[in-house]
């Protein structure tokens, strides 16, 4: 009777070897998550590796699925890295960008977060919203986001056209794929993109606004420069007048 090999020895045949833990943690040494902050050595990591670290750190969920994250590959790093809670959460971010996935909240009260790849339909539906003022208090985070600005003086519809203009010919495109710019109406800007790119857009946004704002009036009641300048005159001819006039007297 012909022997045919178990089943078990097919799975292991057509399953990739896949380091243990332990092995893993020997190329690199072993990763620090307490309530110091979060200590990661120098050398190699997987992305699955940074997700269960920093999951570990910020007491979060994240979500992810392990054939996407080992279709990401790796990072190597030269140096050992110690961040805090800002520190990780923008390093992941980072990270996770440059391998094309993102890390949004799912249920951000309850820190359950899902790591989806940038082309994942479901990333649009998982956009967090952000003020403006919230993106400006950290320009340096790549979280993934949606913003709106109210103008005053800027016309909403010309300056989203020039920032598509700007995005398509002078940004790579990766990057450019991300950053959209569209008009609610003409005082309403809608953005999307990475936090750092919306926050130099606000930033430029403001300056816009400054230049474009009519120049102040005076306060009601604030005389004008060739009024002060008649009253000044006429004090000068006063003073002028009592001058003569106490000449005058003495001379008597």
């Amino acid at each position: 009777m012909p022997r045919f090999p178990s089943a078990a020895l097919l799975i292991a045949v057509a399953l990739p070897a896949q380091p243990p833990a332990a092995a893993r943690a020997a190329q690199h040494g072993a990763i620090v998550a307490n309530k110091d902050g979060l200590v990661l050595p120098a050398g190699e990591f997987t992305v699955a590796e940074l997700l269960e670290a920093n999951a570990a750190f910020l007491c979060r969920n994240l979500l992810y699925d392990p054939a996407v994250v080992q279709r990401a590959g790796s990072f190597v790093l030269q140096k050992q890295l110690a961040l805090d809670a800002l520190g990780a959460e923008e390093l992941l971010a980072a990270l996770l960008a440059a391998r094309g996935l993102a890390a949004l909240p799912l249920d951000e009260p309850r820190g359950i977060w899902q790591v989806l790849p940038l082309e994942d339909p479901r990333t649009a539906l998982l956009l967090p919203w952000r003020t403006p003022d919230e993106i400006l208090r950290r320009p340096r985070w790549r979280e993934l986001a949606v913003t709106a600005v109210d103008l005053r003086h800027t016309d909403a519809r010309a300056l989203a056209n020039a920032l598509r203009q700007h995005v398509a010919t002078a940004m790579p495109a990766a990057a450019a794929s991300q950053l959209v710019a569209f008009a609610a109406d003409e005082r309403l800007l809608l953005l999307r993109g990475y936090r750092d790119q919306l926050a130099g857009v606000l930033l430029l946004v403001q300056q816009l606004e400054r230049a474009a704002a009519p120049a102040s009036a005076p306060p009601i009641g604030t005389p004008s420069l060739q009024q002060r300048v008649d009253r000044l005159e006429a004090e000068l001819t006063e003073l002028r007048a009592q001058l003569a006039a106490r000449r005058g007297g003495g001379d008597r």
